[in-house]
């Protein structure tokens, strides 16, 4: 006879080691901010960078034709430090627009965890088999699973802040250049007469 007692209870369902559904579509959205953000970063670099060339290319030629009267009025001054605006703004912008390097360093705080191989830049050099292997020793552990989404948010995250205090600062350079060779040619000018 049964009684309730004896009852065979079901299996509790065991739970998987994963992030929420939530989670994951947090960390899915803010990956994917981060990339557009990146791209809105790349896309400002672009811009400063044309700018300063184009500037850069209108002005080296007019130095050698006007040369005595830049000489003359002091004028070599605000040129050069439009140059050194320019120069340094191409540069800033440049180190944002420059790749950065694949070479992922493993998590510190869980050295048994490899680098993701989601992010391309951990696989781009690997055969396809080895890839396929390592995608698969990957994806067998849920754990794992959540420490590759969280490093490749972490790494996102992490050049997009370089990218940002790049361009902010090719920004400032760019402006508070512009405006001392402009303050200069004005006070130049004025004291010329």
């Amino acid at each position: 006879m049964v009684t309730p007692e004896t009852k065979i209870k079901p299996k509790a369902k065991e739970k998987k080691k994963t992030f929420p559904k939530d989670t994951i579509n947090v960390i899915r959205t803010t990956l994917r901010n981060n990339i557009e953000l990146t791209g809105i970063a790349d896309n400002k670099a672009s811009v400063l960078l044309s700018l300063n060339a184009i500037m850069l290319t209108f002005a080296i030629p007019l130095v050698p034709a006007y040369s005595g009267q830049i000489i003359e009025t002091k004028l070599f001054i605000p040129l050069i430090l439009l140059a050194i605006t320019c120069v340094l703004t191409i540069f800033y912008a440049a180190r944002v627009l420059k790749p950065s390097n694949f070479n992922q360093p493993r998590d510190a705080t869980n050295p048994t965890i490899s680098s993701s191989p989601f992010f391309f830049g951990n696989f781009y050099k690997m055969n396809p088999n080895d890839y396929y292997n390592r995608l698969l020793e990957g994806l067998q552990n849920p754990d794992t699973v959540n420490a590759h989404l969280a490093q490749d948010l972490y790494y996102t995250g992490k050049r997009l802040g370089h990218k940002m205090a790049w361009i902010r600062l090719a920004f400032n350079i760019f402006t508070g250049g512009i405006f001392l060779s402009i303050l200069t040619t004005i006070i130049l000018l004025i004291s010329d007469r």
